[in-house]
This record gives structure tokens, C-alpha cells and sequence, in this order.
């Protein structure tokens, strides 16, 4: 893990000023660097031997906890005081998360042996979800907290626990690479923590939604609802918070000023209907833009994510898809890198292709024959009608209805210039619907 000397870098993300919340529970650490203990007030008769032998997950380590808060008679403990404990001596139950959905290659690592994800498995901690080439997972967890990890992802579930002494849920995620979009669902808990780190910075979160990427020593946090409050350094301070609506990026030096986040963009004309052989959009140019990102999802929460692209110019080929109803969804990248806002739309897929071929002449009793063929791709019955006109396609010589079959024979065609064309009806579920071809060229000779 790459670190700036002597100190980590802090991201505090939250909802309704639970970032305060977080700090107060920062100073006087215990344990692990960059855990905060867990903070418990005495009840009237309790003990550091009664307490060691309820949540300690050694009963003897209650000697540590006396050490630590300076306790002179374990025994003897003041109501109302507050001890502060490390948060690996704790008992905990485990918490239930699953895989939810998945495309590609996707492998879950278990003490460093892997094996390929299964819908509804369960996770635990310890595991490292890892995402290929054009593979895409989702998991959540019982309290419908959501994580999406986009291709070329590593992620390892540190903590997945709930804390004994004050039922406080820990969620601790390492993003060792790649990126990640995170909803986290608002705890009541002051104690419960949601943690993504990276390399060089670490996104606590009480609830909100917000996206994490990291890139060697390089990260970036994108918050869309809730606040975050950024710090260079291992103590949260008071600086202000970053809003929804901006993004930081850091490196182990520090983080720069908050960004304002690109607005979402808008789907161009026509790509809510996609009928061609490949899935295609364009993008309304979006000012400040650098690059653009395209997500597709068979569901509109874009758990099940199946396909993306970025690139830099305003539209993206998917190439072909199966038909149905599937979604979208745009985000434009800033010349940082920082994504903004998305915008999500549903699209139908209904393949509904005409495309003509080269005409085959051949010669049979001394008489010329040229046979036209076409093709068509999607669901429904089809019947063609063949037209062939004189060159420039005013008048027509040829015009021939109620072909069933794509293709159509003429014979002994006089040399010169023409242009020809198929229109296609298409009968689906009751309705019918004309594609009309483009017109092609053709010179017959001697």
C-alpha cells in the first residue's frame, strides 16, 4: 500500500452530518492503524471481566482494555464512563452478502484459490472479488447496501462483521483496482462503519451514493448524494465538507480542491429504438467533456450490467444484441478524469435489418439472367417488394409485390445504368411495419 510519509489519506463520506459523527469517534486510536476503537459507556454493574467474557473474543484480553483507558480496579467501573476498545478484540457475527448478478469472467478468490462466481453465492470476509476483461458483478448486502464493479475490478472484502457490544455493522472493502459504484444504505448506528480504501485514500460512508476508482497511486471519489469531507491526514478535521455534486482526486502528496461534476448528458435521436444489426448511440456533445461512458444493464437499477464503452467521441457500437428491453446509461468524464452525473434510458432492441447483395449475372439458351438477393435479420414474417429503375431512380421498370422469398431473377437486361432497391413488410404480433431499402447501384454491360 502506497502511503505519504507518515500519513494515509482520509475521505469521510455521509448524510445528514454523520461525518462529525465519524470524527468524534477518531481521536485516542487503539488497534489497528486507521480503525477507530469502539467507543462503549459502562452500565451500572458492569465489570472489565464481565464485559472480557461477553464481547471479548478472548476473555483475558480484558487486561488490554484495562491498559489501554487506564483502568485501575477491573472490577470497579464508573457508570456512565466510556471505554474505548480495539476493534479486534471484539466478538462479531458475520454479515450476509451475496452475489447478485455477474457477466464474463468473474472469480472469487478464497485464500488465494479461485473459482468462478455463481449467482446467489454467498461472500465472506476475506474473499477478493475479480472482475475480467468485459465482465461486470454486483453484490449486496442483507441491509441492501449495493456494490457494481465494472471490468478489470479487485476488490477484497476486509471486514463484514456486526459488532457484539453496540450492534454496530463494520464493512470495510478494498479497492486494490478498478472501480466501483457504491449505494450504501444510512445506518442509525454512530458507530457503524462503510469503508472503500484504496492505495492512498480511504471513503467511510453512514449512507449515501458515491463512486470510488483506483489506479496504481492514484485514486478518485465521485459523491452524487450525500457529503464528503476530505483530509490529508490519519485525524479527520473540521475543514468543510464536499457536496453532492463534486469529485477529488488523490494521490499519497494529498487531494486536490473539490470539482464540480459534469452534468449527465442526453441519448441522441433514435436510441431508444435500436432495429440495426449492431446496438449503436449517439450522444448529445456535452461541453467540458472529455470522454464518455456507456453502460448497458438488463434492469433498470443497472444491477445486472452486461456490456460498457468509453471513448472519446460522442457515441458508442456494441455490436449486436439479443432482442429485448434493455438500459442505458451516459456519464461524461471530465480532462481529469472525474465522472459525473448519470443519465439512464431505456431501449428496445428489435432487430429489423434489410441489406441488399451483388447481383449474379449467368447465361442459360442464349439468354441473360440476373438474380437479386437480399437479406433481412429479426423476428416476424416478411414479404418483399423488388423495384428497379433507370439511372437516377425516377422511373421504375421493374416493380414487383408480394415476394415471400429475398430474392428475385430478371432476365436479359439491356446494357446501361440502373438503381435498384427492396422494401420490406414486416408482420410482428399483429402489426405491420415498412423498411424501405437503400437504393443500389448497378451498370450492366455488353
Amino acid at each position: 500500500m502506497t502511503k505519504a510519509a507518515g500519513a494515509s489519506l482520509i475521505l469521510l463520506a455521509s448524510l445528514l452530518g454523520a461525518s462529525s459523527a465519524y470524527a468524534q469517534a477518531r481521536p485516542n486510536q487503539v488497534g489497528t492503524a486507521g480503525e477507530a476503537p469502539v467507543s462503549y459507556v459502562v452500565k451500572p454493574g458492569d465489570t472489565l471481566i464481565g464485559l472480557g467474557r461477553a464481547y471479548l473474543n478472548k476473555p483475558g484480553d480484558y487486561r488490554v482494555v484495562q491498559k489501554t483507558n487506564r483502568v485501575q480496579q477491573p472490577t470497579r467501573l464508573r457508570p456512565g464512563s466510556q471505554l474505548n476498545i480495539d476493534p479486534n478484540l471484539l466478538k462479531s457475527t458475520p454479515i450476509a452478502a451475496s452475489l447478485s448478478a455477474f457477466t464474463g469472467p468473474v472469480f472469487i478468490e478464497t485464500n488465494g484459490q479461485r473459482a468462478p462466481a455463481r449467482v446467489g453465492m454467498a461472500l465472506t470476509e476475506g474473499q477478493v472479488l475479480i472482475t475480467g476483461a468485459n465482465a461486470f458483478a454486483t453484490f449486496e448486502l442483507e441491509d441492501a447496501s449495493r456494490v457494481t464493479l465494472p471490468s478489470n475490478t479487485r476488490v477484497r472484502i476486509a471486514k463484514l462483521r456486526q459488532v457484539l457490544i453496540n450492534n454496530a455493522p463494520q464493512r470495510v472493502f478494498q479497492l486494490d483496482q478498478g472501480r466501483g459504484t457504491i449505494s450504501a444504505t444510512p445506518t442509525t448506528n454512530p458507530a457503524g462503519r462503510f469503508e472503500v480504501r484504496t492505495p492512498v485514500s480511504v471513503s467511510a460512508v453512514r449512507g449515501t451514493e458515491f463512486r470510488v476508482g483506483a489506479d496504481g497511486d492514484k485514486a478518485q471519489t465521485e459523491v452524487l448524494k450525500g457529503a464528503v469531507g476530505v483530509d490529508p491526514g490519519a485525524v479527520a478535521s473540521a475543514n468543510p465538507p464536499v457536496p453532492a455534486g463534486f469529485g477529488v482526486a488523490a494521490t499519497a502528496s494529498g487531494v486536490s480542491a473539490p470539482i464540480k461534476l459534469l452534468p449527465a448528458p442526453k441519448l441522441g435521436a433514435g436510441g431508444q429504438n435500436q432495429g440495426d444489426k449492431t446496438v449503436h448511440f449517439a450522444i448529445e456533445p456535452l461541453t467540458g467533456a472529455a470522454k464518455y461512458r456507456l453502460q448497458l444493464s438488463r434492469d433498470a437499477g443497472f444491477v445486472d450490467i452486461f456490456a460498457e464503452a468509453t471513448t472519446k467521441e460522442p457515441a458508442a457500437d456494441f455490436g449486436e444484441v439479443a432482442n429485448g428491453t434493455y438500459f442505458v446509461r451516459l456519464t461524461a468524464l471530465d480532462g481529469g478524469g472525474l465522472e459525473g452525473f448519470p443519465a439512464d434510458y431505456s431501449f428496445d432492441r428489435d432487430l429489423d435489418t434489410l441489406d441488399a447483395g451483388a447481383p449474379a449475372s449467368t447465361s442459360e439458351g442464349g439468354r441473360r439472367k440476373f438474380l437479386f438477393r437480399w437479406s433481412s435479420a429479426g423476428d416476424g414474417v416478411r414479404v418483399y417488394r423488388f423495384q428497379l429503375f433507370n439511372e437516377g431512380g425516377k422511373v421504375a421498370l421493374v416493380d414487383q409485390p408480394g415476394l415471400s422469398e429475398p430474392q428475385v431473377t430478371l432476365t436479359d437486361l439491356p446494357p446501361g445504368a440502373y438503381a435498384w432497391r427492396v422494401v420490406a413488410v414486416r408482420f410482428k404480433n399483429g402489426v405491420a411495419t415498412e423498411k424501405v431499402g437503400a437504393l443500389q447501384t448497378l451498370q450492366i454491360g455488353k
